[in-house]
């Protein structure tokens, strides 16, 4: 069992402190229930230095001024200081709970001897920043500090090789589950007696919670109501491996309890739960598919897909409806076809990558404590005649910097491996983004054949944003022009600067310099010959 130090100073009484009587000055001592005030002689400097350990013996030292030695020691067993030589006790009023914490220690002392009364003050902002006090010393200690631990006990050194648990509501921090749902012990909270419980616990496979032992608690009702609330956990997604196998393995957290932030969080309850009876509110969440990209599911399926496009005959497209479970693990499973899409091959190859496909995160309910849930999911998948490019690369992730290639729906590859060096549009239906595979590479736009079209004007480090349906282009030579979302020049290249277009109109010039800006980072084009230009390249007054 961890063992602890606590220790309390009154601090020295420094001259010309107000004082709330001609013979005493007050000053803070911290304490764990309360703010204490150590009511001290104002014609003399007192400091006593204790050590706590379960209310054992500790040894003071104490001087006077005229000697330089020790000549007493003293022992407090609860709310008495025991004067060892002389067998005198000094009762400290009012002290019901003698766990401290360090406040200062000054260099030199000077130590007279004489009774400490306490008295105590429970506003709202000591009681807080004392709170606040003790959690830090008491979160400090590193000795529990395991994080994730394998089921042998062992600290995991590299967490980013596992999976680490991982609950519905509280995500990756148990800590805020213990916070929110926890009954405070109420004649520890008449006290305003603050502690604190660190809990150990296995989770199984099924993401469970197994094994509750308690590592260290200040108080036995702590512990309790840990335990209580480590029993009503809700499963969480377990431990994987590097091979995303599940696996068991130990968890601890830290509970603090502090009695103001339980009182408002009890506050906050009771307003949000009266809100609830006024709203409508759906606090369900579906599943998610790779971090819930737009289409990710059907990207993800279509490309995996190879099929005939001649066999649509005149038809440029059918579309078929599937089915899957997602279970409360994310895990996929039971797909259906709900309807056809004419090719009973086809329906055949979805229903198998289906199959095959990555864990998804399952459906969330977000009331109480939180839960994951099992879930239904349908989809649409279509099969074209248009060839539909997807890029792939052998990294992670496809992300600034990673070199791609463009496969078609097939399976072929249109654009080769490392042609460019990254690509804005990880789809291409109609034309897409991608970059050059060079220093200082420029925005290329290619479509879902493969076929550069032009390049594209940068801004905010990016292509050009479409803006009222054009968005603008550039040549070999720099010169501006305007294209539509398909790809369609609308406006050729023309143009030393172009504006984008507001209003049905675009602020272009054929003449100018570009210049830099107070930040560095910025340009402003400089012309004294600015135009207006509507969609059609029209000059405008």
């Amino acid at each position: 069992m961890i063992k602890f130090l606590y220790i309390l100073l009154a601090c020295v009484v420094i001259g010309g402190l107000s004082a709330p009587s001609s013979n005493s000055t007050y000053r803070s001592a911290l304490l764990e229930n309360r703010v204490w005030k150590v009511q001290l002689p104002h014609n003399k400097q007192c400091v006593m230095e204790m050590k706590s350990r379960n209310y054992g013996r500790r040894s003071v030292l104490s001087y006077d001024r005229k000697r330089t030695e020790p000549f007493y020691s003293y022992s407090l067993c609860k709310d008495t200081v025991k004067v060892s030589e002389s067998g005198k006790k000094l009762v400290i009023r009012d002290l019901t709970d003698i766990t401290l914490a360090l406040q200062c220690l000054p260099d030199t002392l000077t130590v007279g001897i004489c009774p400490v009364r306490c008295v105590t003050d429970n506003s709202l902002q000591e009681q807080r920043e004392n709170e606040n006090r003790l959690d830090s010393t008491w979160r400090a200690d590193s000795s529990w500090n395991f994080g994730t631990l394998d089921i042998s006990g062992k600290p995991i050194k590299d967490l980013s090789s596992i999976e680490q648990p991982r609950w519905a509501k509280w995500d990756y921090d148990l800590e805020k589950y213990f916070t929110s749902q926890m009954v405070y012990p109420e004649h520890l909270l008449e006290k305003n007696q603050a502690g604190y419980a660190v809990v150990i616990f296995s989770i199984d496979t099924l993401g469970l919670p197994r094994g509750i032992n308690i590592l260290s608690s200040k108080h036995k009702d702590f512990a309790k109501e840990v335990v209580r609330l480590t029993k009503a956990l809700p499963h969480c997604l377990p431990c994987r491996d590097k091979d995303g196998k599940r696996m068991e393995c130990l968890y601890t957290v830290y509970v603090p309890f502090l009695p103001q932030p339980y009182r408002d969080r009890v506050k906050a309850d009771s307003i949000a739960e009266e809100r609830k009876k006024h709203m409508f509110i759906d606090m369900e969440s579906g599943p998610v598919f790779q971090y819930g990209r737009p289409r990710a599911a059907q990207d993800y399926i279509t490309r995996r897909l190879k099929y005939d496009p001649t066999l649509l005959g005149d038809k440029q497209q059918v579309k078929g409806v599937y089915s899957m479970r997602i279970d409360s693990y994310g895990e996929v499973c039971g797909p259906k076809v709900l309807r056809s899409c004419g090719m009973e091959d086809w329906d055949n190859q979805v229903l198998e990558v289906i199959r095959k496909m990555p864990r998804w995160t399952p459906a969330i309910l977000f009331f109480g404590k939180g839960k994951y849930l099992e879930s239904e999911f349908a989809i649409t998948i279509s099969f074209k005649r248009n060839r539909t490019l997807i890029a792939h690369t052998t990294e992670k992730d496809i992300e600034a910097g990673v070199p791609v290639c463009f496969l078609n729906e097939q399976g072929d590859t249109i654009v080769p491996y490392g042609k460019y060096k990254f690509c804005q549009t990880d789809t291409i239906r109609s034309i897409g983004f991608v970059y050059e595979n060079k220093k200082d590479a420029r925005v290329v736009c290619i479509d879902n054949q493969g076929k550069e079209l032009f390049y594209v004007f940068k801004c905010d480090n990016g292509p050009d944003h479409i803006r009222e349906g054009l968005f603008r282009i550039m040549d070999d030579n720099g010169l501006v022009g305007f294209s539509d979302s398909l790809g369609n020049v609308v406006i050729k290249p023309q143009f030393k600067f172009a504006f984008h277009f507001e209003g049905g109109k675009s602020k272009v010039t054929f003449t100018g310099e570009e210049n830099a800006i107070f930040d560095g980072e910025h340009h402003e084009w400089v012309s004294d010959k600015w135009q207006y230009i509507n969609k059609n390249g029209e000059f405008i007054q």
